[in-house]
């Protein structure tokens, strides 16, 4: 899967140099700048930091953080629990410290496991979509 791979070199290139560059331009030229990029960068640099960087699960780890972002705890989510009472990286606050506040918050985190999603495997959606005539005459 393309996005796993991408991730895993944004992850070495993290790990390695320090930098989030190739990250940040993924970022700009993938998702938009309307909240939805920085909560794609703070859940990636999450997933970075908590060594969630397996070639072939990448997505996966990044749709389950991303999700935290809609499971309530109270009067908030498990994500703004994490950034806010565990997180100890100063990138990650400066990506999501005030995009909780955002109206459209909710719908950022939709779109981002929308993207995600298009890159995972589903059988019956495969087999319905490249056979679909041979199911009719079925």
């Amino acid at each position: 899967m393309i996005i796993n791979k991408f991730l895993q070199l944004f992850s070495e290139e993290y790990v390695n140099s320090n930098s989030i560059e190739n990250l940040l331009e993924f970022t700009k030229k993938t998702l938009p700048s309307d909240g939805t990029d920085k909560i794609f960068m703070g859940c990636v640099l999450i997933m970075f930091d908590m060594g969630f960087t397996g070639p072939a699960a990448c997505r996966e780890y990044l749709a389950s953080i991303v999700q935290s972002g809609k499971e309530k705890i109270g009067n908030t989510n498990l994500l703004y629990f994490y950034v806010d009472r565990i997180n100890t990286n100063k990138l990650v606050s400066k990506y999501l410290k005030d995009i909780f506040k955002d109206s459209n918050f909710e719908k950022h985190i939709d779109l981002i496991i929308e993207y995600l999603e298009q890159f995972s495997f589903d059988f019956s959606t495969r087999i319905k979509n490249d056979y679909s005539k041979k199911i009719q005459e079925y």
